[in-house]
């Protein structure tokens, strides 16, 4: 199913009425390199007072690189998200509502359209990590020749930090007694 929904029906019903769907879409990922990104999951819709409460529960996997050892990566995300979505139409009258007291409150269209795109890229987005890592003990590149340490020691020679000299030393004394 696409990541819109006509609610016109479920917001003339009770406060408390709900909706499941499944959702299967492709969202669009501003940044460097715009891209289509799949998602699959579900998500439920209950009618409240002021609009449609969703709770989503959303997965999928966005392409990336290494902050280590920039090999390229798959990122999986999982999306768990309530956010509101209000009115802005009276079903029943046709009456224009209110806006919500938030400006970057979600708001359902003019004909009862309920879009999760905006909603779904703005928790993507929050989930992805800052530095993501190929594994969790992934040991990056060599500073001086580049190697993918991860394939084996590079041959270069140790660098040698005079920062530490004096705790060598101090290691040196201890150990001889």
């Amino acid at each position: 199913m696409p990541l819109q929904f006509n609610v016109a029906t479920l917001l003339t019903e009770p406060i408390g009425s709900t909706r499941e769907y499944d959702v299967d879409g492709n969202i669009l990922i501003d940044g460097e390199q715009p891209q289509h990104l799949h998602i699959a999951g579900g998500a439920t819709l209950l009618r409240t007072k002021h609009g449609v409460l969703v709770s989503a529960q959303l997965e999928g996997a966005q392409p990336g690189q290494c902050s280590r050892c920039l090999r390229d990566i798959e990122l999986p995300l999982h999306i768990r998200f309530q956010e509101e979505f209000f009115a802005s139409i009276d079903p029943e009258t046709g009456a224009r509502l209110p806006k919500p007291d938030d400006p970057e409150a979600f708001v359902i269209d003019a004909h009862h359209l309920l879009d999760l795109e905006e909603a779904v890229r703005q928790y993507w987005t929050a989930g992805l990590p800052m530095q993501p890592l190929c594994s969790s003990d992934c040991r990056g590149l060599c500073p001086t020749c580049g190697k993918d340490l991860n394939e084996g020691p590079c041959a270069c020679p140790p660098d040698d930090d005079s920062r530490w000299q004096a705790l060598r030393g101090l290691a040196r004394e201890l150990e001889t007694g």
